[in-house]
């Protein structure tokens, strides 16, 4: 039998070697994977204890009701005008929430800006004779509250009613209007009034420290009298008691920056 040589096998070895390094070389010219992007810290259970500060916009709907309270020259007693207007609004806000799982409790302060400035033709004893008109007109200019919340935690969705004490500082008119458009005497009153305020809403943590929020308010101010004194043509000057009742219903969307106090102890029952 005839022995194969060393040398003889060398050239089989050197073909095996090639074979071999090919698919590292094929591997080697392929694109290196993209990196996937760090993931957003979230903790195990979401913790709403902290303070927060943000800011809101949205729209506010005026309901505002001014009714004679004495019969004058303008008006009989119990003649009401009805001033609606819905305009743009938006504030900020700032407060602390505490959470015993899955409860939070809280307390706000807000600040709103409002854009609202509504009028309406009001049923004057002069239309019928010289075609003179009588308009309202109501302007609340900002609103501010102070309440307490209340809500339930979903782990990232907070459910949370709130209610407290309302300011607002409005400013209400009455025109006489000529038949042709123009006015003829107008008299304003400035007033900053006190109420209260009810809400609701739904807040969602998108990271630690960031929650945006949904929110539904209701503002009433109750009545409050103020007289007016209007020039009416002749001339005469017609004092004209009024008696305004006054309500803003205000749906927003805000944002909130968190400080919040680090991750609370897990709840078995939660």
């Amino acid at each position: 039998m005839k022995r194969v040589t060393p040398g003889l096998l060398r050239p089989a070895q050197i073909a095996l070697a090639l074979a071999a390094m090919a698919p590292l070389a094929h591997a080697a010219d392929l694109p290196v994977p993209a990196r996937a992007p760090a993931p957003v810290y979230r903790p195990a259970l979401y913790n709403w204890t902290g303070f927060y500060i943000g800011g809101h916009v949205g729209a506010g709907f005026l309901q505002d009701s001014f009714q004679s309270t004495t019969t004058t020259a303008l008006q009989n007693a119990g003649s009401t005008t009805d001033v609606n207007k819905t305009e743009f609004l938006g504030g900020a806000q700032a407060g602390f929430n505490y959470q015993f799982a899955p409860w939070v409790v809280g307390v706000e302060g807000s600040w709103t800006w409002s854009n609202i400035d509504g009028s309406a033709i009001a049923p004057t004893l002069l239309t019928p004779t010289n075609g003179v008109q009588e308009r309202s007109r109501s302007s609340p200019n900002w609103l501010a509250a102070a309440t307490g919340r209340v809500g339930y935690a979903v782990d990232t969705l907070l459910f949370y009613a709130k209610g407290g004490v309302a300011w607002m500082a409005a400013r209400y008119r009455e025109d006489l209007l000529a038949a042709n458009g123009g006015t003829i005497s107008s008299f304003s009153v400035n007033n900053t009034r006190t109420g209260f305020v009810v809400g609701a809403g739904i807040e969602y943590g998108m990271t630690e420290n960031l929650t945006a929020r949904l929110e539904y308010d209701f503002y009433d101010f109750g009545s409050q009298n103020y007289t007016f004194n209007l020039i009416a043509p002749g001339p005469t000057t017609v004092v004209q008691p009024v008696s305004i009742k006054s309500n803003v219903q205000a749906v927003t969307v805000g944002l909130n920056y968190r400080f919040n106090w680090g991750p609370q102890p897990e709840c078995p029952a939660c």
